[in-house]
């Protein structure tokens, strides 16, 4: 289904165009007129024949830009739960086509809520390509995926059986018409590319935009240079937002390498787009720790403006509609829960002092828009205001002056629900699992990095169940199971060495690493599930410097003669590890030392033996690896001998 809205647009230069057609009309009447009256017939044709030359070439030049700007609206797949809106907003001078995608996952309000605002945009120039909601039934039920993360289907083979797979072809298809995408997302945390707490470091997402690299080299030799792209849109959008801890920053997944922790990207639109299509392509993440989603739809307004800027695309307002007004639906919160939809038809359920947020309303139109609670205080607007409703009620919608909805609300008694609301999902927000003595916040999806030897500790997730059903919730970490509890257990609470208490067949195996599921379940039901990766620790090289300040490097396994008499501080330890709150010991010929960057502990090489004795760096019981020394003439190397053990020794 194709229609096409808001053709006709009077802006300045319209109205001239206008005049300008007018008095050009005028003048071809004149002429008509002259060319009845007897004349030299030779001469007077020439010069009819030039006026009329003379008028066409004007129009040629005016008649284009007026009919040129337009808004297309397409509805595909319509009639099915996969219906999709597509807005194709051409400008009226030619310039590139930006692909602005929204909602392919459904618990992501921001980044939909943003996208829809571009579809009743005009342009000037360029032209953009708005798809507001790519997953709407994801939306509807407030999930990332109903049948799965549809957000990474754009490398797997093709499912005819798959719901999404239509979409996908189709979100594919409009990259191939365009020159730019962008994916808009609610993403956890705040980035940041050095740790600072659980909620801002590496590996969160809001507040970026996220690139698959900094550079790309398409096959015909040209370059894209995404970070340059970035870095011109951050200084556009960074001095617009007055809290420092609400600016973007580049988060650049560099999703191709070997050593990228974002290889699951390798199947994301972003990642299509660019591999496969050829065309820059960014993430823009905002903060799902911002509460206000009108905060989180600015920032997304704020760098898809930067973008449009950056890409020659030039927006043209106000642009004028003619529909009559609508209520599509509302978006709602129940005591500060997920927002749900609610539409006209829907009778939202609640029970007696449930606190109400009516967070967005969506219409035709983005203005003039506001919504009562009817016997709730004398305001005629409650848009984003929490309002405790004790008895039924109605939500009255409205344009300007005119009632477009009415959502009944209504109280039910003597039955404790699950959740308020009509449309309920049981999910959870986020796990938590303390490694060590550190707690870290676990988000759906998300992995954890740990390492073999490391101590876990399950604690409650957050959920949102009723603390009534949080008592039937059940968390397991496959592969683990306590030695006083059947199988199914609870493996909350239980201290677990991941050296000795998981049992290797329930995992994943992914290069050198484990990847363990933990889920939580409530009854059969996984409503919520993330991944442990469990990492072998490995020492890289151990750095040894005389009294003299000569230092040498020795690596894991290297065989090191060092010259008698001379005393060796150990300065450095360089492991796998970026960090770890567990302690470092140098072992060697039975005894053990806590080893700190200090330097405080040495070696006496004139108690070397002249044969080879380990070294060994030792964390958690276990060794990372060791060097071998022996007393000798000089520094000197000979290789790596012995080899070094299959499995790490155990203290």
């Amino acid at each position: 289904m194709v229609k096409r809205i808001g053709v006709v647009r009077l802006g300045p230069s319209r109205v001239a165009c206008a005049i300008l057609n007018g008095s050009l009309f005028r003048l071809f009447a004149a002429v008509i007129r002259m060319a009845l009256v007897p004349r030299d017939q030779s001469k007077w044709n020439i010069f009819v024949y030039s006026v009329l030359l003379a008028f066409s070439g004007v129009l040629s030049l005016i008649q284009p830009n007026i009919l040129r700007a337009e808004t297309t609206h397409q509805i595909f797949f319509k009639g099915t739960d996969s219906e999709l809106d597509v807005f194709t907003i051409e400008g009226a001078e030619p310039g590139p086509t930006l692909l602005l995608l929204g909602g392919i996952q459904g618990d992501e309000p921001g980044g939909y809520l943003a996208a829809d605002l571009y579809a009743d945009v005009s342009l000037k120039k360029g032209k953009i390509i708005v798809v507001p909601r790519a997953n709407f039934l994801s939306i509807v039920e407030n999930s990332r995926g109903v049948v799965g993360d549809m957000n990474r289907k754009f490398a797997a083979p093709p499912k005819l059986s798959d719901r999404d797979f239509a979409v996908v072809k189709l979100v594919k298809d409009l990259m191939k018409k365009s020159d730019v995408f962008l994916n808009l997302h609610d993403g956890s945390g705040y980035y940041s590319s050095k740790w600072v707490s659980p909620e801002r470091n590496a590996m969160r997402y809001g507040q970026s935009i996220i690139a698959d690299t900094d550079e790309y080299t398409l096959p015909n030799g040209k370059k894209l240079h995404m970070g340059s792209i970035v870095k011109r849109v951050l200084d556009r959008v960074n001095p617009q937002i007055a809290n420092p801890d609400h600016a973007f920053n580049f988060n650049n997944h560099m999703t191709s390498r070997a050593g990228s922790k974002h290889k699951e990207q390798r199947k994301s639109a972003t990642y299509h787009a660019l591999t496969g299509v050829g065309i820059p392509a960014f993430g823009v993440e905002t903060s799902k720790n911002i509460r206000d989603f009108r905060l989180r739809v600015r920032y997304q307004s704020l760098v898809i403006n930067a973008f449009l800027e950056e890409f020659g695309i030039i927006m043209e307002n106000p642009k004028l509609l003619a529909e009559d007004p609508r209520l599509r639906y509302l978006v709602v919160s129940i005591n500060d829960r997920t927002p749900i939809v609610v539409s006209g038809d829907d009778i939202l359920k609640i029970q007696e002092g449930d606190i109400v947020r009516i967070v967005h309303i969506e219409s035709n139109y983005s203005r003039g828009l506001s919504a009562q609670i009817k016997g709730s205080g004398k305001s005629f607007n409650h848009l984003n205001e929490d309002v405790p409703v004790k008895e039924n009620t109605t939500i009255l919608v409205r344009k300007d002056r005119f009632v477009i909805g009415a959502v009944p609300v209504e109280i039910v008694r003597g039955t404790k629900l699950v959740s308020s609301g009509i449309h309920f999902e049981p999910a959870v927000k986020h796990f938590c699992v303390q490694v060590n003595s550190t707690k870290y916040i676990v988000e759906p999806g998300e992995e954890l990095a740990v390492y073999r030897g490391d101590t876990l500790t399950i604690l409650d997730p957050k959920t949102n169940l009723e603390p009534a059903d949080e008592k039937v919730l059940r968390v397991d970490l496959r592969g683990f199971q306590a030695e006083n509890s059947p199988y199914p257990t609870e493996d909350r609470g239980h201290q677990i060495n991941t050296a000795d208490d998981l049992q290797e067949q329930y995992a994943r195996k992914r290069d050198t690493s484990l990847v363990f599921p933990l889920l939580a379940k409530l009854n059969t039901k996984i409503i919520g599930e993330c991944s442990i990766v469990v990492n072998e620790p490995k020492l890289h090289y151990v750095i040894l410097r005389n009294a003299d300040g000569s230092a040498v490097v020795a690596f894991a396994g290297e065989k090191l003669d060092l010259p008698s008499g001379s005393l060796y501080k150990i300065v450095d330890v360089k492991t796998n590890m970026s960090e770890t709150s567990v302690p470092l010991f140098i072992t060697m010929s039975g005894k053990s030392v806590r080893w700190g960057p200090d330097g405080e502990t040495g070696i006496d090489s004139s108690k070397l033996p002249e044969q080879e004795t380990p070294l060994d760096v030792v964390r958690n019981g276990r060794s990372l690896g060791r060097i071998w020394l022996k007393q000798g003439s000089e520094v000197r190397f000979s290789g790596k001998w012995p080899p070094e053990p299959s499995a790490p020794v155990k203290y």
